[in-house]
């Protein structure tokens, strides 16, 4: 897996397929499966370790999305508890408040990239064909992020909301 969100497109590292006989791994350079003995086609091995590392690039993208985006709800729905836990006492004091405008604009920066970063996935992975469990979680964990992303923005958005309006109440 990779370490990170690439921008960069699927890499080539991979120099390893699916031995279309018996399913194990194998370098796609060999002559044959080391697990089967059956004869490797070199051309179709390069086009099934290319789809691999496709696969493999797409679902670490995705887990990175669906993670970044888990951090971002839960940091904004837990300033959003403490917020509701205070019943707006909390909002008397005008260090707080900045507090919380500084912080869920800090959720607010984070959490615009998803729709764009979503729909990139989506277009760099959307005709891509595998029966992988792991990329097939991918697809859902990529619409998760989108959802998480949309929840902490509706969360930061509402809290900034409300210190704006108790600020201008005077409060």
């Amino acid at each position: 897996m990779a370490d990170g969100f690439n921008t960069d497109g699927p890499t080539d590292e991979l120099d390893v397929f699916d031995c279309p006989k018996c399913g194990q791994t194998i370098d796609t350079k060999s002559d044959v499966c080391r697990f089967c003995g059956a004869k490797v086609d070199h051309e179709a091995a390069r086009k099934a370790a290319q789809l691999l590392a496709r696969i493999d690039q797409a679902c670490s993208d995705a887990s990175y999305l669906r993670n970044t985006a888990a951090v971002a709800f839960l940091l904004s729905l837990g300033a959003l508890i403490v917020l509701l836990r205070s019943g707006g006492r909390l909002m008397l004091r005008l260090g707080f408040q900045n507090l919380l405008l500084g912080f869920c604009a800090l959720v607010l920066i984070v959490s615009l990239p998803f729709p764009v970063w979503a729909v990139r996935w989506w277009t760099k992975n959307a005709n891509l064909q595998s029966d992988d469990e792991d990329f097939q979680g991918s697809r859902t964990a990529v619409r998760s992020a989108g959802f998480g992303a949309t929840g902490a923005l509706l969360a930061a958005g509402l809290i900034v909301c409300w210190i704006l309006v108790s600020k201008a109440a005077g409060q």
